[in-house]
C-alpha cells in the first residue's frame, strides 16, 4: 500500500462558525482544505475532526440571542425548550434530552453534508468529530427521521467519495455526558473495513479504556483515531491526581502508550477541541502517535493546528 497521510484537526470554537449554516460549512470545507494542503495527488489520507466539533450547532444554529448569550449550557438548553415547548413535546421525550431530539433534524442534515462535501473536496477519509444526537437515518418516504429516543454521543465517518460509511455511538461517558441525559452505546460499530484497511474510531475516554483497545486490535484494525474535547487546563491539575499535569497524563497514558505491544494496531491520530461553549472550557494538542513515540504533536494546547504525519501501514 502507499503511504497514508494522518492528520489531526485541532479546531477552536468560535461563534461565528455556528450561527449561519454556509459559515459552518464554509468552516469545515477551510479546515479540509488546510488539513491536505500540499499533500502529493493521489497518496491516501486521513483526516480526524475533534469530539463534540458539531455540538455548538445545537445552541447557536440559527437560535434567539437569549439563548447565544446564556450563562451555561444548561441556561441555554432550557430557554431553547420553553421557547419551543410545543416542538419539544412532540417529540415524546420526558427529559431535558428532549432538546437533543428537538434540535437533531435541524443539525444533523446540516452536520452530514457538510463533511460529506469535505471528504469529496480534499479526497480523503474523514472522521467528522461529533455531535449529542439520537441516531437519525434517511429513507425517501420519510426523508431524515429520528431511529430512537436514546441520545448518543456520535461520531460519523466518511470515504472520499463522501459516502457515509459508519455512525459510531461513544461507549464510555464522562460525568457531564450523564448529566446531558446522554447513553452509552454499544460496541459493534467501532471498527469500519476501508480501502486502506481497518481504522477504529474511539471518541476520547472509549481510547482510555484497555479492553475496547483490545478489542480493535483483535478486529486486525491498523490505526485508532481518538477524538477528544478535555474539558480541563492542559497545563493544570489533572482531576484524578493533582500532583499530574493533565497534559503530562493524556502524552504518558494516551495513544503512543496503547499502541505499544499490539498484533495490529501501528498508529493513532487525536484531534483535540480547544476553546469554550458556555461554562465548559476545553484545550489539548492535538497528536499522531505511533508506538511509545509522538510522531507529530501541535505547538500549543489553544488555537486552530493542523498536525500531519505521512506514515507506512502494515
Amino acid at each position: 500500500m502507499k503511504s497514508v497521510h494522518l492528520i489531526a484537526v485541532q479546531s477552536e470554537l468560535r461563534l461565528e462558525h455556528y450561527r449561519e449554516r454556509e459559515a459552518f460549512e464554509a468552516r469545515v470545507l477551510e479546515l479540509c482544505a488546510r488539513a491536505v494542503e500540499g499533500l502529493p495527488e493521489g497518496e491516501p489520507r486521513i483526516i480526524a475532526f475533534p469530539e463534540a466539533f458539531a455540538l455548538p450547532l445545537v445552541f447557536w444554529l440559527e437560535t434567539p440571542e437569549q439563548v447565544v448569550r446564556s450563562g451555561s449550557a444548561l441556561e441555554a438548553g432550557l430557554r431553547l425548550l420553553r421557547l419551543r415547548w410545543r416542538e419539544a413535546l412532540g417529540t415524546a421525550t420526558l427529559s431535558p434530552s428532549a432538546l437533543f431530539h428537538l434540535r437533531a433534524l435541524e443539525v444533523w442534515p446540516l452536520w452530514e453534508r457538510a463533511f460529506a462535501r469535505a471528504a469529496r473536496q480534499s479526497a480523503a477519509y474523514v472522521i467528522a468529530g461529533s455531535l449529542f444526537s439520537p441516531l437519525v437515518d434517511w429513507e425517501p418516504a420519510r426523508g431524515y427521521h429520528r431511529k430512537s429516543r436514546r441520545v448518543y454521543n456520535l461520531s460519523l465517518v466518511f470515504n472520499p467519495q463522501g459516502t457515509l460509511l459508519a455512525r459510531v455511538p461513544k461507549i464510555n461517558l464522562t460525568m457531564d455526558e450523564r448529566r446531558s441525559f446522554l447513553q452509552g452505546g454499544s460496541w459493534g460499530d467501532q471498527v469500519i473495513h476501508t480501502r486502506l484497511g481497518r481504522i477504529a474510531n474511539l471518541i476520547c475516554l472509549d481510547a482510555f479504556h484497555e479492553h475496547l483497545i483490545e478489542r480493535c486490535d483483535a478486529a486486525g484494525a491498523w490505526l485508532v483515531v481518538q477524538p477528544s474535547a478535555n474539558a480541563a487546563r492542559w497545563e493544570g491539575p489533572w482531576s484524578a491526581d493533582p500532583a499530574r499535569l493533565e497534559g503530562q497524563v493524556w502524552l504518558r497514558e494516551g495513544l503512543a502508550r496503547k499502541l505499544e505491544g499490539r498484533e495490529n494496531l501501528r498508529y493513532g491520530i487525536n484531534p483535540m477541541l480547544n476553546g469554550r461553549l458556555y461554562n465548559f472550557r476545553f484545550e489539548g494538542r492535538s497528536g499522531v502517535y505511533a508506538p511509545g513515540q509522538v510522531l507529530a504533536l501541535a505547538d500549543l494546547p489553544t488555537g486552530d493546528a493542523i498536525v500531519r504525519s505521512r506514515v507506512e501501514p502494515p
